[in-house]
């Protein structure tokens, strides 16, 4: 009799056991099918019957929560709706939101469904580096190169350094993080830019090189600026849906987050960023006035070059505005503004020489300028974007560059016909187009 009793106890025991397990892993096989897009198959049931706490908004989880189960590649949530993994009450302790699988207060931000859900934490980023081609030229408030003076007609022209445009690059890198929009970034920045002219007998030239009788002055002039930025940026979307589609042609679109491994954003029609940071700067320029006879001796030989190194703060602000699938193309235009606080050393120097003994000049003068000064540097770009592959975007564009107080600071007193001075805003300007290449991974 107890045999039989221990054995009805068993074979209890093993019934429950087994139903146990075959409930747990039609949970789990419904949970799966929820992550992957799918809607579980519902029970054959007789006419005109319902499902304990089946709704017809929607389906109900283990919880007894309703769940809306998307198209594939999409997980679609009802407000209190159903979190896989423990999740069920909102909460995302633990790495739920690293999951992409809920969209409450305590992910710290707006997780906007599964596609920013794995940008909650420091998890959901990515490094990018950039290389530019830059055509850029230099161009002065006032950079007077020499003074056409017609004695005839009475008249004066001045006539300026005329800077060609240079070859010139910028390069950098960063990490950003994607749905929070902020990124911690460096660039450095190389342009120059030069200029050459002659002056014939008669014209004026200034630092009293003017061409002896019979000869010339070659004129030359060179500018270099190099520039190191480390910045702190973070961007705010301007309304619209962060994962409006997810039907990328590069893939997966926005199941991995902001940031897949297309490269795509799924981001809203506008966006500004602000940015700030540290700036280190060094910039040159130089003027040469050599003057010759008839025998290509040197008479004269004037020079004037100054040298600014300086750092200080850095701040910016951008707005860019997206076309197209995913936003594949882009406008933007941007605006900074640096204050360097620096050195200013600016040295002249004017040599005189017989030319039966050109290699001993026979006067000999130096004057110099040293201050340390404030720097204002105005800087504004703009330009059209375009993601060419998973993880490379091409940018094209034009920029404007002003130093102020960094110009051809010598006033020339020059013998013209009205000898005035003519006084200017002192700025060192770049301006030109740029060609970009963005790789991000």
């Amino acid at each position: 009799m107890k045999f039989h009793i221990h054995l009805a106890a068993a074979l209890c025991c093993t019934v429950a056991v087994t139903a146990s397990s075959v409930a747990r892993a039609q949970s789990q096989s419904q949970r799966s099918m929820v992550h992957n897009g799918a809607t579980p198959a519902p029970e054959e049931l007789p006419a005109g019957q319902m499902r304990a706490g089946q709704m017809s908004g929607g389906q109900m989880g283990p919880d007894g929560q309703a769940y809306y189960p998307g198209g594939p590649g999409s997980m679609d949530f009802s407000p209190n709706g159903y979190y896989p993994d423990g999740c069920a009450d909102g909460n995302c302790d633990g790495n739920f939101c690293g999951d992409g699988c809920c969209d409450a207060p305590s992910c710290g931000s707006d997780c906007c469904g599964d596609g920013w859900g794995n940008c909650c934490g420091f998890r959901g980023g990515q490094f990018y580096f950039t290389a530019d081609y830059l055509n850029v030229r230099a161009s002065f408030s006032e950079a007077t190169a020499k003074v056409v003076e017609n004695l005839a007609a009475g008249t004066d022209d001045f006539v300026p350094l005329d800077f060609g445009f240079n070859s010139s690059y910028r390069f950098g890198g960063g990490y950003r993080l994607c749905c929070c929009g902020e990124e911690i970034r460096f660039l450095y920045t190389r342009m120059t830019s030069d200029a050459f002219d002659t002056a014939e007998n008669g014209d004026i030239v200034p630092i009293e090189a003017s061409p002896p009788p019979g000869g010339i002055t070659d004129i030359s002039s060179g500018v270099s600026a190099n520039t190191y930025d480390v910045e702190w940026a973070k961007t705010i979307p301007l309304g619209g849906c962060c994962c409006d589609s997810c039907s990328s042609p590069c893939g997966n679109g926005c199941q991995d987050g902001c940031c897949n491994t297309c490269g795509s954003r799924c981001c809203p029609a506008w966006d500004i960023t602000w940015s700030g940071g540290f700036r280190w700067g060094d910039v040159k320029w130089g003027r040469s006035f050599v003057a010759q006879d008839s025998t290509d001796v040197t008479v004269t030989d004037g020079e004037s070059a100054m040298t600014f190194r300086g750092g200080g703060l850095r701040t910016g602000l951008e707005g860019r505005r997206y076309f197209g699938k995913d936003g594949w193309l882009s406008l933007y235009a941007k605006g900074d503004l640096s204050l360097l606080f620096g050195r200013v050393n600016v040295v002249t120097q004017r040599s005189t020489f017989d030319p039966s003994a050109p290699t001993v000049p026979t006067t000999s003068n130096t004057q110099t300028f040293h201050n340390q000064q404030i720097i204002p540097v105005t800087e504004i770009e703009a330009g059209v974007t375009g993601q060419v592959t998973c993880h490379a975007a091409l940018t094209a564009g034009y920029l404007m560059a002003a130093w102020h107080d960094l110009g051809f600071r010598d006033q020339d007193q020059l013998n013209t016909l009205l000898p005035i001075s003519y006084d200017d805003a002192n700025i060192l300007g770049f301006n030109g187009f740029f060609a970009r290449l963005e790789y991000a991974f």
